[in-house]
């Protein structure tokens, strides 16, 4: 059954969002009476039936609405400085989103390689992924967001972030699975030694990921994994 994004699945007739429908008409080639799957990126999926479809436009019934709670308990969110090029900060959100999220936050630091940062674009390849991976939810993305900025935001509990130098835990003995968390992930040249201080007084804990050296992306992969599974196992 094809997927297809749709925010509002509440209602017994409704219209597929332009792009979605552009998708179902001109590259799945979809008509009338075709049966479809609806998220709504919050919990709800619903059945839908075409029932008119013009150029650019569907018009759907939907059966009745599925809920799913979320997946985990406690929330991981993911504060990642952005990679020099976009190409690879796309594929980050996309497996992001496979391997289960709750929020992206691209965070601006003293070595970050790119100043700007096109989150619609990062929005659609989060929806992708939803559908591709059958996840009912779909992580918040956040504006490019400079790191004090972030650190005067409301946020998780439980505060640790990526560093290679000084002392730090390994991420799989720091990391709790009983409350809500949020990991930052630096440039590839990492935090300077004055961001480290800032957020070690900001209560974060400094952790390694592994014995080598990652890219970016892939730190903040490996330690999203580890902590989807973490709770998993519980």
């Amino acid at each position: 059954m094809h997927l297809f994004h749709c925010p509002h699945i509440d209602l017994p007739e409704l219209e597929l969002p332009e792009d979605e429908a552009h998708h179902a008409l001109h590259v799945l080639r979809l008509r009338e009476g075709a049966e479809v799957g609806l998220l709504d990126g919050r919990g709800g999926f619903a059945r839908a039936t075409f029932v008119r479809c013009g150029k650019r436009n569907v018009h759907m019934t939907v059966a009745q609405v599925e809920r799913t709670p979320r997946e985990r308990q406690h929330a991981i969110h993911l504060a990642v400085a952005p990679t020099k090029t976009a190409d690879r900060y796309e594929w980050f959100v996309e497996k992001a989103v496979e391997i289960g999220v709750d929020r992206i936050i691209p965070v601006e630091t003293e070595r970050t390689e790119r100043a700007r940062l096109r989150v619609d674009r990062l929005e659609r390849v989060a929806v992708s992924a939803m559908k591709q991976s059958q996840r009912r939810w779909l992580p918040e993305i956040a504006p490019l967001t400079p790191l004090k900025a972030l650190l005067t935001s409301e946020l998780p509990p439980q505060r640790l972030f990526g560093w290679c130098e000084g002392q730090h835990r390994p991420l799989m003995n720091a990391y709790r699975t009983d409350t809500g968390a949020i990991v930052l992930i630096g440039p590839e040249g990492d935090f300077s030694a004055a961001e480290a201080e800032q957020l070690r007084a900001s209560g974060f804990e400094a952790v390694s990921i592994g014995t080598a050296r990652l890219r970016t992306e892939t730190a903040a992969l490996t330690a999203c994994t580890w902590m989807s599974l973490a709770q998993q196992r519980g």
